[in-house]
């Protein structure tokens, strides 16, 4: 009696590769960094690479060339980077559409604590009336990217070239320097040369105060004499504390002015800075229509003068 049973092939699923594999193998490639990629996919260093030397035993190919400081494709690594790159996006694609029929949709984002404070927690309410089934999940960090799988947008401070990203400028700072006006008051600052007796605090290091001093010149003054912090806000802290005198973003600075917690010893010396904050999205990855609103929402009130609180030109 036949039973019509199937055909199975027994080598047929021994030679499937698990997707994490190919996952693996995707985000050392988008990053050039293993550790990136561990970071991305929530699994150790290690895990990332023995996903990818399984991968390349399977297929019995080197994928990646690899020394103490870079990661790179091989030319088989781009070959099979380009056979499984928009395939891996459409499967992803998969749970937006899903989203897109619940009731509600989640839009992760990723910023700096300042500029979500001072723009992106202001603007939501204006946004969200818009769009009543989105909700917003901010990851705040500092002087890193992060960009986790899930996150579909960046608003970070820097240059205009982000690696494996596209850049958008958003909007640029003016810098300008603060004090207290009790540290005003102790010490005067007549003219730009009374500099030379200020404690100056920095942001990270010593490049803001050089950057400014192009533009304003002091003669003699010692940029290694002063206090350090490693974010904005700590920057700012430390001169209302009236530690000395930092170099901050005139915009950013607009309600400790307006509270006299903060002045402008010098309000004409301010310096469009080189860096500025760029929205960053990911190269090849096509944005949910919530993140394209967004997108265009941001874009939209940096360009608008009756926006409270925003940041504007103020450059002549």
């Amino acid at each position: 009696m036949s039973t019509n049973k199937p055909v199975v092939t027994p080598c047929s699923t021994a030679r499937l590769p698990h997707l994490s594999w190919f996952m693996a193998f995707k985000a050392v490639a988008d990053r050039q960094s293993f550790t990136e990629a561990s970071r991305d996919l929530h699994l150790t260093q290690p895990a990332i690479s023995q996903q990818v030397a399984k991968l390349e035993a399977l297929l019995k190919t080197k994928l990646f060339f690899r020394t103490s400081r870079t990661v790179t494709l091989t030319e088989e690594g781009k070959r099979l980077y380009d056979k499984i790159d928009m395939p891996i996006n459409t499967l992803l694609n998969v749970v937006d559409e899903f989203h897109a029929h619940s009731d509600y949709y989640t839009l992760h984002i990723e910023t700096e604590p300042v500029f979500s404070r001072q723009v992106v927690s202001q603007l939501l309410p204006q946004f969200l009336g818009r769009h009543p089934n989105l909700l917003v999940a901010q990851m705040l960090t500092t002087q890193h990217l992060d960009f986790l799988p899930q996150t579909e947008l960046a608003i970070k401070w820097g240059e205009s070239h982000w690696e494996g990203f596209d850049s958008q400028f958003l909007c640029g700072l003016d810098y300008v320097p603060v004090c207290s006006p009790e540290y005003l008051a102790k010490y005067p600052l007549n003219s730009l040369a009374d500099l030379n007796k200020a404690v100056l605090i920095h942001d990270r290091d010593v490049t803001d105060w050089q950057y400014w001093l192009k533009y304003y010149p002091v003669p003699g003054l010692d940029l290694q004499k002063g206090h350090v912090a490693s974010e904005c806000n700590v920057v700012m802290s430390l001169a209302m504390s009236g530690l000395g005198v930092a170099l901050c973003a005139y915009q950013q600075i607009q309600e400790h002015l307006a509270d006299g917690t903060l002045v402008l010893p010098f309000p004409e010396h301010k310096v469009r800075h080189s860096r500025a904050y760029y929205i960053l999205t990911r190269k090849n990855k096509p944005l949910s229509p919530e993140a394209v609103s967004f997108v265009q929402f941001m874009h939209e009130a940096m360009l608008s003068a009756s926006q409270p609180g925003l940041y504007r030109d103020t450059i002549d």
